[in-house]
């Protein structure tokens, strides 16, 4: 969800968002993660006045990271085909914890954490040297059969399996599991089935997005656009997975934020079986109408079904959540539909004379905006056949 983005000064922007993996990188990470220390410590509640506040403004590029090129949507590698589900069942950006304290949306089963702040983001910083953290869905029994669930992180060296996720199932076993990084590489192991894909940008610290899509016994590993690991089948031996576990194993302090967990997506196939698609999978840069190139999977879905219904016309329509005006969120909206038909024009192939656009900007609300949950199901982009 949308969700808040690392707000950071000129010069450590250029360092550990814009810039290419460089030998001045380990440092900065050090300074930057020297700052969260102070601020965790301090632990006052204090917010730094430059960092803007979550909302529709700051829907984020999931997937973005320090060293991956500029691109198109077009662009994108077929083999990044992650898109989120569209009902959220668990999101938590920590702001709704006091700074230096466990966050409340979260089982503890080992380890000391807390709640952090760099440049006005918050964040979940492991203490210890090795601590494991549950997420508390609200639900009973095994994991739903479509699911998703990603996250930001953030790491300096030593870093080598500074991030593991599993999925536990019956007694506490590891159904599979996935470490970033382990070396140069990202791994994946469910029973005796083992995989490790080496990063295709190269880099490994600095802040990244990890992202997994379940199909019942199918799981996908995502680390930025890279899918480093598909999995047919995971290993029966455990059990259905039935809860999800992220565990923090290093002296470096690394820190996690903008966690969710989704239900869904529907498949492709019956992606507008009912004559509307609701999709989350559509991301702009931050307050602007620019479609970022993570939005690839969902729209080539889109642009595929166009080309098989061939006499087929779409209405594109944007929401936004209720942060700023109604003015400015109706005019963003509509700008976002008019994005979103321009990139299936002109980078997938599609007729443009077959899309009308409109946006609704926050009028139509599909849950509450009072809380963060509610805010990121309201940025949505529609399809319905007209």
């Amino acid at each position: 969800m949308p969700l808040a983005r690392l707000v950071v000064c000129a010069a450590l922007a250029a360092l550990l968002v814009a810039a290419p993996a460089n030998a001045g990188l380990g440092d900065a990470l050090k300074k930057a993660t020297k700052k969260v220390e102070d601020s965790a410590s301090k632990a006052t509640g204090n917010t730094d006045d430059a960092s803007a506040k979550a909302g529709d403004a700051s829907t984020a590029a999931s997937g973005s990271n320090a060293s991956a090129p500029p691109d198109k949507v077009s662009q994108v590698s077929t083999k990044f085909d992650y898109v989120p589900g569209d009902s959220v069942l668990f999101l938590d950006d920590f702001t709704q914890d006091d700074l230096g304290e466990f966050p409340h949306q979260w089982s503890l089963a080992q380890g000391n954490f807390e709640t952090a702040e760099l440049h006005g983001e918050r964040w979940l910083r492991g203490v210890s040297n090795d601590g494991r953290i549950r997420l508390k869905l609200p639900i009973t029994g095994p994991l739903p059969e479509l699911w998703t669930l990603e996250f930001d992180i953030l790491g300096e060296e030593p870093m080598d399996q500074a991030f593991i996720v599993r999925a536990l199932g019956d007694d506490e076993k590891y159904a599979w599991e996935a470490t970033f990084p382990g070396g140069s590489n990202a791994v994946f192991r469910s029973g005796s089935i083992f995989s490790s894909t080496p990063l295709e940008n190269g880099t490994v610290p600095g802040r990244h997005h990890l992202s997994f899509m379940a199909r019942g016994k199918t799981i996908k590993a995502y680390i930025d656009r890279q899918r480093f690991a598909s999995v047919p089948e995971i290993e029966a031996g455990a059990g259905p997975p039935q809860a999800i576990e992220i565990r923090m194993f290093a002296s470096s302090k690394p820190m996690i934020t903008n966690v969710r967990f989704a239900l869904g997506p529907k498949p492709a196939k019956d992606l507008l079986a009912s004559g509307k698609l609701v999709t989350h999978g559509i991301n702009f840069a931050t307050g602007s109408d620019v479609v970022l190139p993570d939005s690839a999977p969902i729209l080539r879905q889109v642009a595929a079904w166009m080309t098989a219904n061939p006499q087929a016309r779409l209405k594109v329509t944007g929401h936004t959540d209720n942060v700023g005006s109604a003015a400015s969120n109706l005019d963003l909206s509509k700008r976002r539909a008019s994005s979103v038909a321009r990139v299936l024009a002109g980078e997938l192939g599609v007729a443009a004379d077959r899309f009308e656009t409109d946006g609704k900007g926050d009028t139509q609300a599909m849950a509450s905006n009072a809380k963060p949950e509610g805010r990121w199901m309201n940025r949505r982009v529609e399809f319905v056949k007209p």
